[in-house]
Formats: C-alpha cells, sequence, structure tokens
C-alpha cells in the first residue's frame, strides 16, 4: 500500500543527500511539491500518481541543488559588490578629509595675516586629494548603488 507520507519524507532525504540541506529551501520545495500532489489528486489521479508526476514536475535533486547553488553564488557576488563599494568610499573619504584639512590649516593661517577671502587658492596636493577622493566617492556609491540595484536572472 502507498504510504504518501512516507514517500514525501524519502523524496526529503534524496534532497539531502543531493546537498539541498538549507531548511528553508527544503521547506519550500516540500511545500511546492505537496500542493502539487494536491493538485494532481483533484483532477482525478491517485496518491501514488499525483505523487510521481509531481515529483518529476519539481524536478531531479541534482538538477535543484545546481539551481539553488547559482541562486546562492548571485547572492554573495552581490554582497561583494556593496561591500567593494564601500570600501571604495572609506579610500575617497581618507583621501578628502586630509585634503579639506590641509586647505582649511594653510588659509586659516593666511587669513589670520590680512590675506582677502578671494585671494585664497588651492595647492596641487590639496587639490588632487580632493579630486581623487571624490571621484573614489563617486565610484565606491555608484558601485554600491549597482549592487543592490534588482536585476532580473
Amino acid at each position: 500500500m502507498f504510504d504518501l507520507e512516507q514517500s514525501i519524507a524519502d523524496w526529503r532525504k534524496q534532497m539531502l543527500a543531493a546537498g539541498i540541506q538549507t531548511p528553508v529551501p527544503l521547506e519550500e520545495l516540500e511545500l511546492h511539491l505537496r500542493e502539487e500532489i494536491e493538485r494532481q489528486m483533484k483532477s482525478g489521479l491517485g496518491e501514488q500518481k499525483a505523487f510521481e508526476i509531481s515529483i518529476r514536475q519539481i524536478g531531479q535533486p541534482k538538477t535543484l541543488h545546481s539551481e539553488f547553488k547559482k541562486s546562492e553564488r548571485t547572492f554573495v557576488k552581490k554582497i561583494m559588490i556593496i561591500l567593494l563599494g564601500i570600501f571604495v568610499v572609506f579610500i575617497g573619504t581618507g583621501l578628502i578629509l586630509p585634503a579639506l584639512g590641509k586647505h582649511k590649516q594653510r588659509n586659516y593661517a593666511a587669513l589670520s595675516a590680512g590675506a582677502n577671502f578671494f585671494d585664497i587658492k588651492w595647492a596641487g596636493d590639496e587639490t588632487y586629494g580632493l579630486v581623487l577622493g571624490t571621484a573614489f566617492v563617486i565610484g565606491g556609491a555608484s558601485t554600491m548603488i549597482y549592487g543592490f540595484k534588482k536585476r532580473k536572472a
């Protein structure tokens, strides 16, 4: 006699053996399997035939495992892109802040000595730090936005 619950338990063991070991995907797959079995039974099939057809429609364990691996790689790739963007923003900030500090310190001394505000100019090394730092911040922010952007599979 066919036992549906035992067959589903055996199917779960096959999924575990194929490498689908995280609880969320396995629970989701089982839910889909049960829904499909119910749909097949409502169309007039018996438990055993509905189970067999539902398993074929859900897919083979190895195929499902490779699809979940692709999904995990995509997630890790997104996280790495976002972290790279954050790192580049920090580098850019690290270039901008010293340039601004040096500019402020140099020009505060000039203003104290009686220089006109409009006569104050940026020195070369301050400008390079500011421009390069700004480029890094913009590039890093763009990279982070790209990492957060939802893309179609």
